[in-house]
């Protein structure tokens, strides 16, 4: 069982341009030593639209993400792929372009298989939302042309997405279970007022990873339990549906976020303590 709790990369360091997450781009190793400290086990990794200055992209920079995690025992077991939500990947988007799709195939054959990465987070809401049949369609053909090669290099593609339960249910029909997976954001489920038990049963058995965050419809992200989360609900379905991979902390930043992430992980603590252990 692995239930390992980590957080987003970006949480521990001063927001850029006032943006509530995007890759760290002075302090990202720095932070792998204050995760260790507060007692995070893992990192997940943020690919946002500054790809020129992310080193999971350049090979040359693969061995001191190595060393860093050899030396601080923080894992990155996933990465969260906003880059795709303003560069898409459906050549029916504005923002399409040959560069996105090779990006994507780099991840898939490079950056994930060297760094020992296994969960690609694609969230697809927003200009890239599913709802829309043209991406949606371009997604699908996409995701089956690379399905083999995502299964041969053991990476899971998890959607984030705005669509109904009963809509990404249908969705996910098309793949391999073992290749296209959910990423469950509890706060985005909240925001949008989606029923818990109606998610779980849909795609309860589908999910490989888990954002801890609260939100309410008005406010899309408020600090954990200040929300519309029903927590106890959330850990009693993941657990009912044998769910054993890690949470990723991505909640609500303030004045002093190592302080808020330390309190952040207790409150996650107890409650997988609660269902889990």
């Amino acid at each position: 069982m692995s239930l390992r709790i980590g957080i987003m990369q970006g949480r521990l360091s001063k927001p850029i341009n006032g943006k509530i997450q995007s890759f760290p781009i002075n302090s990202w190793e720095n932070e792998f030593y204050l995760a260790k400290n507060i007692g995070f086990e893992l990192i997940e990794w943020v690919l946002d639209e500054n790809v020129k200055d992310n080193p999971i992209l350049d090979k040359r920079f693969f061995s001191k993400i190595k060393a860093i995690k050899e030396k601080t025992g923080v894992e990155i077991n996933s990465i969260c792929c906003d880059y795709f939500m303003k560069n898409s990947l459906s050549k029916n988007s504005r923002s399409y372009k040959e560069k996105n799709l090779e990006i994507f195939n780099f991840l898939i054959e490079e950056s994930c298989p060297l760094n020992n990465i296994k969960i690609i987070d694609l969230p697809l809401m927003g200009k890239e939302s599913l709802k829309k049949k043209q991406i949606a369609d371009d997604y699908k053909n996409l995701l089956l042309k690379l399905e083999k090669k995502i299964l041969d290099n053991n990476l899971m593609i998890a959607l984030e997405t705005d669509l109904e339960p009963y809509q990404l249910k249908d969705f996910l029909k098309n793949f391999n279970k073992k290749t296209v997976t959910v990423n469950y954001d509890m706060g985005n489920s909240a925001y949008w007022e989606f029923e818990t038990k109606k998610e779980f049963l849909c795609y309860g058995q589908s999910i490989s990873n888990v954002h801890i965050k609260d939100c309410t419809p008005r406010d899309y992200t408020v600090q954990l339990g200040d929300g519309n989360v029903n927590f106890n609900e959330v850990f009693l379905l993941l657990k009912k549906n044998n769910y054993k991979a890690d949470f990723i902390l991505q909640a609500a930043r303030g004045h002093d976020d190592v302080q808020i992430a330390k309190k952040q992980l207790q409150f996650t603590e107890e409650y997988v303590s609660k269902y889990f252990l």
